[in-house]
């Protein structure tokens, strides 16, 4: 199984557990007694072998000389044997084991790897165990270290993929985004990542800019012992063996043949564009995204892990990247679209006169342009909207609670609100609809600001959908602006950004399939009526 495979079967069982994937704990200290004693048995086994007088025969004698060669190798080194049996227990075999039946194994594959007697109490199992032992025993002849990313739980955790709580993992937007994506947009995603938290190039757990320019300036190297000790190769080694298990290079260890006491690489050609992106630090879909999202997570932690109502009504910097991404993907097309269209008709009636060949080569340069322009303005979308909080079904009632607890400093005291008790569920990004009824809500209070005036909320079932009023005994909207106060830059008040009804419609409309308006309210003032049906909106 590929390293990318691992990773992704990792998320997936952390996004199955609802209550958070527990980490996996293992006790070394018993461990190395389980290995103390096995060595014993097999000390004691030889004993019997060879009570008398007689020595052992050549061949035993070397059999001999391998597991002892091997006993002193898990000595030293037990805890990357360890470490490795159980990532694979658990990946492959055993991923619902408790710590102490993970424990019984890894004590059973020790005993499988020195040759001491022990069992499982099942033969596929034992067998299965007896792979794993084997191939971890031929890590620790070959020498390989065992780099922390190689354990999928902890480098998910390094790079902000997963979060940790009470010792149970659970998965971020980040992690999320990587299940979306397919192949080498996957890696792409990894890359940003690392790239956005890249603490230099000694950093094991993430890529960094100058790691990138130096493979790009020396695809193929090698790379003595001596440079990794006197400082002249700055560069972590772990990170270009992670770069290698991710099929972007590839990585060569020492080679006692021919005397090469280092290590090399060589750098494939698909990997260039990545590199390129992370060397030049380019604000490519993937890294605007992964900054956007990785800054939501330092919010979120500063927030004390759990948001409370005043955290629900800041809108998120990926949803934020999200909004911007579809406002300039809109007026691209708008722009590019009919540009394209009277291209063409252009070149139909002019006729004959485009057949020469330096109007057909600039025209070729201009279809390519435009096309270009579109193809990236669909991939900007297409990647910001991976960092959307997703559609979900929710509660109306509890959402609008929060939007109401978030405002009550603006409204104050002004509201009357009577929703319903048990409002029917309905489908669509929790959060960011109660930041669009916190818009709506603000626009109402700003309506009254300075008097005693009166907003209202009402909810209610009627016929398949779910009707929400905001009403207000402000002075209203003028009839002909009420359709477009909902445009993007559009606003009646002084100060305005013209945003937040925007926002308000692409929520409603654009991702829960509803709609809004604005008309007259029985206050005297605005109406705001949302309605959502009770069905599955459209996802982001």
């Amino acid at each position: 199984m590929g390293y990318l495979e691992r990773l992704r079967g990792y998320l997936e069982r952390v996004a199955r557990a609802p209550e958070g994937l527990p980490a996996v704990h293992v006790d070394l200290a018993a461990h190395r007694r389980r290995f103390a004693a096995a060595w014993e048995e097999v000390v004691a086994s030889r004993k019997q072998l060879h009570s008398g007088d007689a020595p052992p025969e050549r061949w035993q004698r070397d059999i001999w000389h391998k597991e002892d060669q091997l006993l002193y190798d898990m000595r030293w080194d037990l805890p990357t044997f360890v470490e490795e049996v159980a990532d694979q227990l658990v990946e492959s075999l055993v991923p619902d084991a408790s710590a102490e039946e993970l424990g019984k194994l890894i004590n059973v594959a020790i005993g499988f790897a020195i040759g001491a007697e022990d069992t499982s109490g099942a033969r596929g199992l034992d067998e299965e165990i007896g792979r794993i032992a084997q191939t971890a025993c031929a890590r620790l002849q070959r020498s390989y270290p065992r780099y922390g990313w190689e354990s999928p739980a902890r480098y998910t955790f390094e790079i902000r993929a997963t979060h940790k709580h009470a010792d149970r993992y659970t998965l971020t937007r980040s992690g999320t985004t990587l299940l979306q994506l397919p192949g080498l947009d996957a890696v792409r995603w990894l890359l940003a990542l690392e790239a956005a938290q890249s603490l230099g190039p000694a950093d094991e757990w993430r890529v960094s800019p100058e790691l990138a320019a130096q493979l790009l300036k020396e695809p193929q190297r090698e790379v003595e012992a001596d440079e990794l000790l006197d400082g002249s190769w700055p560069f972590s080694l772990a990170t270009v063996r992670r770069l290698g298990a991710m099929k972007l290079l590839q990585y060569q260890g020492q080679d006692l043949e021919r005397g090469f006491k280092g290590w090399s690489y060589a750098a494939f050609d698909r990997a260039r564009p990545l590199l390129e992106d992370i060397a030049e630090q380019r604000a490519t879909p993937f890294a605007v995204l992964a900054d956007a999202l990785l800054r939501d997570e330092v919010a979120l932690a500063l927030d004390g892990i759990r948001p409370d109502p005043e955290r629900a009504l800041r809108e998120s910097a990926a949803a934020a990247t999200a909004l911007q991404a579809r406002m300039v993907v809109h007026e691209i097309r708008n722009a590019l679209v009919p540009a394209q269209i009277a291209l063409s008709r252009l070149v139909r009636e002019l006729g004959q006169v485009t057949d020469g060949e330096p109007f057909q080569r600039y025209r070729g340069r201009v279809d390519a342009g435009i096309h270009r322009a579109l193809a990236f303005a669909d991939e900007m979308l297409r990647v910001a909207n991976l960092g959307v909080e997703p559609a979900a079904p929710f509660d109306v009632s509890a959402a609008l609670r929060d939007a109401v607890a978030g405002l009550a400093g603006e409204l104050n005291g002004n509201l009357r609100c009577a929703p319903l008790e048990a409002a029917p569920a309905v489908v669509g990004p929790r959060g960011r609809f109660v930041l669009a009824i916190a818009n709506v809500l603000r626009n109402a209070a700003q309506a009254v600001a300075g008097r005693e005036g009166i907003v209202e909320v009402s909810l209610g079932v009627k016929e398949d959908a779910l009707v929400l009023c905001v009403d207000d005994d402000g002075p209203g909207a003028p009839p002909d602006q009420r359709r477009a106060i909902f445009d993007a830059g559009v606003a009646l008040r002084a100060g305005g950004s013209g945003q937040g009804l925007a926002l308000v419609r692409q929520v409603i409309e654009g991702e829960m399939a509803g709609s809004v308006a604005c008309g007259d309210s029985p206050l005297g003032g605005a109406r705001f009526e949302i309605v959502i049906p009770l069905r599955r909106g459209r996802t982001p």
